[in-house]
């Protein structure tokens, strides 16, 4: 555990790492002032829950006024600080620590870590609720929305941290050390942060890095040759699609849990997240029964292939969280027919050439919207039609003229959501809006739809 009582700390950002790492530090009687670049309403009622912690503050932007005297740093995930650095803004001598390492340093339980580029969420939902299921007290937290330093306060040595990890947030760990880390994959993502595929790859396995010969590191069959995985210190295990089945290793005897077929969330991809959180629920001793049960029983996450409604023959499936290529390609595959994609966004720096045969072959025409559709149609528009919309109604309406009446439109755009929405659920929230108040208000359940695309 850290000591920092009376211990001047930056915090940078007060969005809701930022906000819990100033709690956490406060309470724990540091001298606390955070830096903010924004100056919105949520801003400023964060400042006001802090209020009697007596912190110091600045909003509208960072400065070296402000931040370079700063001998500890806590760093919220969306900051860049290399670039605080270089600037000066920040000091080369500051101890710059990510909000994901403040909050290891106080947790008291063990931890589940999940990282890739895509199925974290997922990972970290299912394996949650096996353990939950198997009584153990779990909390889901990290890059999934809440802070891992703004649960510790929750959690006692008999607890569960099922923690999703991001690149950004490995950025700055020290001794990170997760019981048990799982890497799911690494694809094409964040070029604009990471630069290049090394870079992002590199930050990925960060996450085993601190691991000793006591704990686990299980990851994708993909990852076995690679020089980065012969460094891990850590017991290895790797998994791999076995005719789609998920399979444990018990005392030496591959055993299967479930059979394909019996698996709610369709589609390869979902069977490795589930063979994943099989693997590290039975590390932890939970039963086959158990894990079976909730395997097959879990529905998959909002904004993740889901489907939203049924109008005129169209099927509308939002799957919002699609923010890379390489999660737009596995929602592409598990399609039936062709579909109308609405994509676009803010560019994040991948190939988008590399998704090309799966557009051809699964896209009968794409509605752009965002920062990036230019970009987008310039390297789609000899593949499919290509048309532009100003906005989300605009490409809901779009889309339905193109689809003719039959097939479905399918909300993955392969880019982030920070151009027009606040975030990808923003973004998810507002298709479905549109869907459902303008051309289905009669849906009222789900359940009553036809739901038989990915959950991712």
């Amino acid at each position: 555990m850290m000591d920092v009582k009376d211990k001047k700390i930056l915090v940078l950002g007060l969005g809701v790492s930022g906000y819990a790492a100033c709690k956490l530090l406060a309470e724990r009687g540091a001298l606390v002032r955070v830096s903010e670049r924004a100056d919105s309403s949520a801003v400023r009622e964060r400042l006001e829950k802090l209020k009697d912690y007596s912190i110091e503050y600045e909003t509208g932007g960072h400065t070296s006024r402000f931040c370079s005297n700063s001998e500890i740093v806590i760093a919220s995930p969306g900051i860049n600080t290399l670039l605080l650095c270089s600037s000066g803004i920040l000091s080369e001598k500051a101890l710059v620590l990510s909000e994901l390492e403040l909050g290891f340093l106080f947790c008291p339980a063990p931890i589940i870590a999940i990282t890739g580029t895509n199925g974290k969420t997922t990972t970290t939902r299912l394996i949650g609720r096996i353990l939950s299921a198997h009584g153990r007290h779990t909390v889901e937290c990290g890059n999934i929305g809440n802070p891992l330093s703004g649960e510790v306060d929750f959690l006692t040595a008999e607890s569960v941290a099922v923690v999703e990890v991001s690149s950004f947030q490995l950025e700055n760990i020290r001794k990170f050390k997760p019981y048990i880390a799982v890497l799911l994959n690494v694809s094409e993502d964040h070029y604009d942060r990471h630069g290049n595929y090394e870079n992002y790859k590199t930050k990925k396995f960060k996450i085993f890095e601190n691991q000793s010969k006591k704990d686990w590191a299980i990851l994708n069959s993909s990852f076995a040759g690679d020089g980065m995985t012969r460094k891990i210190k850590s017991r290895l295990l790797f998994y791999s699609r076995r005719d789609g089945d998920i399979v444990i290793d018990s005392g030496g005897k591959n055993e299967c849990v479930i059979k394909e077929n019996e698996i709610t969330l369709k589609g390869a991809h979902n069977c490795d997240n589930a063979q994943s959180a099989a693997i590290a629920a039975h590390i932890m001793g939970v039963e086959k029964d158990i894990i079976r049960e909730n395997i097959i029983s879990f529905k998959g996450l909002e904004h993740r292939c889901e489907s939203v409604a049924v109008f005129e023959g169209i099927e509308f499936i939002d799957d919002s969280k699609a923010t890379n290529i390489d999660a737009a390609r596995s929602a592409l595959e598990g399609m039936r027919e062709k579909v109308i994609l609405i994509a676009g966004g803010r560019d994040k720096g991948g190939d988008y050439q590399s998704i090309i045969p799966i557009v051809k072959k699964r896209v009968k025409a794409m509605v752009l919207i965002g920062e990036a559709r230019e970009k987008m149609a310039r390297v789609f528009k000899d593949t499919v039609p290509v048309v532009y919309a100003e906005n989300m109604a605009e490409a809901v309406k779009k889309s339905i003229s193109l689809a003719e009446a039959t097939g479905a439109v399918l909300l993955s755009p392969m880019c982030s959501s920070f151009d027009m929405f606040s975030d990808y659920k923003e973004r998810g929230e507002i298709f479905q809006k549109e869907v459902k108040t303008r051309y289905c208000p009669f849906v009222k359940d789900k359940t009553q739809m036809d739901i038989r695309k990915n959950e991712q």
